[in-house]
């Protein structure tokens, strides 16, 4: 089940947000966000267990994927797609678009990004420290 987070979702997505970003509790204040008209945080929950996240900044009419995040056990299951076309479909108007940036060698991630239809739009020289950054962009039809 798809759905967006709540308050009870703050521990387990604190803990899956450090794997995918390194002082994930330092730079995201996840509480605010749940609180904020600005952030969108979609849970994948399976048997009241979240097994992955989406958090996303809505902007008018763009969007930008700030994290994602699914816990190792359930990887290479559909989960982010499932929740990436969720997004696609249940926030999103037609001509809307969706940003986001993903490491070089995130081989894992860009493929899943070209699959659901992003194009590289920018790349950022050793924006992950030696590892330069594609910006990405998807337009929802």
């Amino acid at each position: 089940m798809i759905r967006n987070a709540s308050n009870k979702d703050l521990e387990r997505i604190n803990e899956l947000g450090l794997l995918a970003v390194k002082n994930f509790s330092q730079t995201y204040n996840i509480k605010d966000y749940l609180n904020s008209d600005k952030y969108i945080i979609i849970v994948n929950e399976d048997n009241n267990y979240v097994n992955g996240f989406i958090l996303l900044l809505k902007n008018l009419e763009i969007y930008e994927l700030e994290v994602i995040a699914v816990d190792p056990k359930f990887q290479n299951q559909g989960i982010a797609t499932k929740m990436m076309n969720y997004v696609g479909k249940e926030y999103c108007k037609k001509d809307d678009v969706i940003l986001l940036e993903v490491a070089e060698d995130n081989s894992k991630a860009f493929k899943l990004y070209q699959k659901l239809d992003y194009e590289i739009i920018n790349r950022r020289k050793k924006y992950y420290g030696n590892v330069d950054a594609y910006v990405m962009k998807k337009v929802i039809k």
